[in-house]
């Protein structure tokens, strides 16, 4: 309904089973929104009729009545308690019903909780009391020595002459109370162990006897101390160590059997004793027998441990633990487990990341006869940190990284994978390439030449990821060897041509002769200072110059070589009118006399020519050139222009020559006019006479120059 509803709570208390009404009826209003009310009744061993009203402005409905009896659902107060220990496994209660709620305590039902302070475990047990008086009860089967909290409550004990619709409330528990129970001798020797040493060079090792402190439910009271006894092979007890702590360090032969024995004494007896075997070094008996042991998370804090049973009776196991990678020098944790028990958690010491060995020891009368190992992690986490990149090698396209293996207390779990990202300069998005956990090498390429890599590196367990730096890496213009090749060329290169220039230096007279051959320099000679290039031999007076004595000229007789020898009476002007062109057949080199121009000469003009050249110094002349002594009708003299300064001008020509016969004489840099007007020589019969006249040349007319002639 919309509009609010007021509910109203009316008691009655009626005369025997609700057969008519004993009273006026009392009523109670619940508070708006609530569903409860409470009436005031005096006489709880009557039955009342009971109704509910629900009225709102427009509607009003009655619940059905019930009949119910007052004890029949009322709540006791609880008990007031005492405890008392007055044994070792038993504790005496006693308590009462407060005021006068009922008349005998036989007419409630009782009941018990006790709880273990050290296990926090309670149970509860129920009590009914036979007699009237103070109530009591003993609770036994406790723990010696131990701690217990202990509450009683109480409600009415209905019976079948009421009948009712109801039930009996509980009433609230009682105070609570505490007590502890009486101590007994210790239950159970201590746990056992040992860690082992290496022999020294005198043959002993160290021996660390460990013992873990007994629990309560096996101490049974407060413990004073520990007792290690040892026993030789055949011989009898020896106290080791008494004390209250909680391990005795030994320094014993190694090459022999101990046999240990520890027991733990409170105020009440001393325990039974432990047993352990220290076998000697090296031991020759059989190797113990592998266990299958599974080792897996139990939570972030502990593991769990699973194995199988061997087929050998009353095998005791001692798990050992210790986080890797192993300190030197630290003790690890281990843990007692009794006969007959393949399973267990080990809580002691275990943190998230950290990776654990963990071995199990099968124990047969205090000898050992099983072994396993184990690793595992409890919770796997992130990685503390990724590992740190650095290039091994780099080229100009491609980059070789190297990445250290994380140590085991960085890795958080088992590294499952490496994500190595790389960009190039001009890159918008980094690569990312996936490499295996196992791997710590990488090459990257189809890198370019001289450019800049920036890259990182994602570690990833089962616990999470981690990232790493940034590297900045340059790749190379040139690839490894590619400098030291053009470097070595070069120097190859340098030490062939320094060592060909030593030997051209050490040899360069020998190499002179064939590369460039000794050719005399005109401008050195004597001959560089008065003979012109070109000279016209005149022995008349028409020359005013005065002759060099140094001058280079032939002899007739050695021009006449390039002539075939002709008989007697042939007419030598078989050859005048002609222009021969011929390579000399040999050098010549002769010195021409000083002649002095303008002085007239008394001999004739043969002789005098012949005079001449035969003492004229051999030159060398490669060509020769025949020409007439006379020109004819109209006909002028055309010799070469005279290159001499004084005696010939290049604009002039030489003077017609007297003399009837001349010969033009030229070689590489000199000409030289010949008259052998009076020489009389026989005319060749052929030119097959002259094999050294390699080109000869006919050419009428007047005289062209040499370049004009053939070779």
């Amino acid at each position: 309904m919309d509009s609010p509803t007021n509910y109203t709570l009316q008691v009655t208390e009626e005369a025997g089973r609700c057969q008519r009404d004993f009273g006026l009826p009392k009523n109670c209003v619940a508070d708006p929104g609530e569903h409860w009310c409470g009436v005031p009744v005096e006489n709880l061993f009557a039955f009342y009729k009971i109704r509910l009203i629900a009225q709102n402005q427009q509607l009003r409905t009655d619940s059905l009545e019930r009949c119910l009896h007052g004890m029949s659902i009322v709540k006791l107060s609880p008990p007031t308690l005492n405890v008392v220990a007055r044994q070792s496994r038993c504790l005496q209660l006693q308590w009462n019903l407060p005021g006068d709620e009922l008349i005998s305590p036989t007419e409630a039902q009782y009941q018990i909780q006790y709880c273990d302070l050290v296990e926090l475990s309670c149970l509860q047990v129920n009590f009914t009391a036979v007699e009237n008086g103070p109530i009591s009860a003993n609770i036994c089967g406790l723990f010696p020595f131990t701690n217990y909290s202990v509450q009683v409550r109480a409600k009415y004990l209905h019976t079948s002459a009421i009948q009712s619709d109801g039930d009996p409330f509980w009433s609230d528990w009682s105070l609570e109370k505490v007590a502890r129970t009486l101590p007994a001798a210790p239950s159970q020797g201590p746990a056992f162990w040992r860690k082992l040493g290496r022999p020294t060079a005198d043959k002993e090792r160290a021996v660390v006897l460990m013992w873990k402190p007994l629990k309560p439910k096996e101490a049974n009271g407060e413990i004073l101390g520990y007792s290690l006894y040892s026993q030789r092979k055949g011989e009898p007890l020896v106290p080791k160590c008494i004390t209250h702590h909680l391990q005795c360090r030994l320094l014993l032969p190694a090459s022999e059997e101990f046999v240990f024995y520890l027991t733990a004494k409170n105020t009440v007896g001393i325990s039974p004793a432990t047993k352990l075997v220290i076998p000697p070094f090296p031991n020759l008996e059989a190797p113990p027998s592998p266990l299958s042991i599974l080792a897996s998370s139990a939570g972030d804090h502990s593991l769990h441990l699973q194995w199988s049973l061997p087929s050998t009776p009353k095998m005791d196991f001692v798990l050992e633990w210790n986080k890797l990678p192993e300190k030197e020098g630290g003790d690890p944790q281990w843990q007692y487990q009794p006969e007959n028990v393949n399973h267990a958690t080990i809580t002691e010491a275990i943190k998230p990341g950290n990776l654990y060995a963990v071995k199990i020891f099968g124990l047969v009368n205090g000898s050992l006869r099983a072994f396993s190992s184990s690793q595992a992690y409890s919770k796997q986490v992130a990685p503390l940190r990724a590992p740190v990149l650095y290039p091994t090698q780099v080229w100009k396209s491609w980059v070789e990284l190297q990445w250290e293996r994380l140590p085991l207390e960085e890795r958080g779990g088992e590294i499952q994978n490496y994500t190595l990202y790389y960009k190039e300069e001009k890159m918008d998005d980094y690569r990312a390439v996936v490499l295996d956990g196992t791997v710590h090498r990488y090459v990257i390429n189809g890198l370019a030449p001289g450019s800049t890599v920036r890259m990182y590196m994602v570690t990833t367990n089962e616990g999470g990821s981690t990232r790493g730096s940034i590297l900045s890496i340059r790749t190379k213009n040139y690839d490894y060897g590619e400098v030291e090749i053009l470097l070595s060329i070069f120097c190859i290169g340098f030490i062939i041509l320094l060592a060909g220039t030593l030997v051209c230096i050490s040899r360069h007279q020998s190499l002179r002769k064939y590369l460039w051959p000794q050719i005399p320099d005109p401008r050195k000679s004597n001959l560089a200072t008065w003979i012109p290039q070109n000279v016209c031999l005149d022995f008349t007076s028409h020359c005013n110059e005065k002759w060099s004595q140094a001058y280079f000229g032939v002899t007739i007789s050695d021009l006449l070589k390039v002539f075939p020898s002709q008989p007697a009476e042939t007419d030598p002007q078989l050859l005048l009118g002609k222009q021969w062109l011929a390579e000399s057949p040999n050098a010549l080199q002769k010195v021409v006399p000083v002649m002095k121009s303008g002085t007239a000469s008394r001999e004739p003009a043969d002789q005098q020519l012949q005079k001449t050249l035969a003492t004229w110094n051999e030159v060398e002349y490669s060509r020769v050139l025949v020409v007439k002594s006379n020109p004819g009708p109209g006909e002028t003299w055309s010799a070469p222009p005279c290159m001499w300064s004084s005696c010939w001008d290049l604009a002039k020509t030489c003077p017609e020559p007297p003399l009837g016969q001349q010969f033009w004489v030229q070689n590489l840099t000199y000409e030289t006019l010949l008259d052998v007007k009076s020489y009389n020589r026989s005319t060749p019969e052929s030119m097959g006479e002259f094999p050294l006249l390699v080109s000869l040349v006919t050419v009428d007319g007047e005289l062209h120059s040499v370049e004009k002639s053939s070779p």
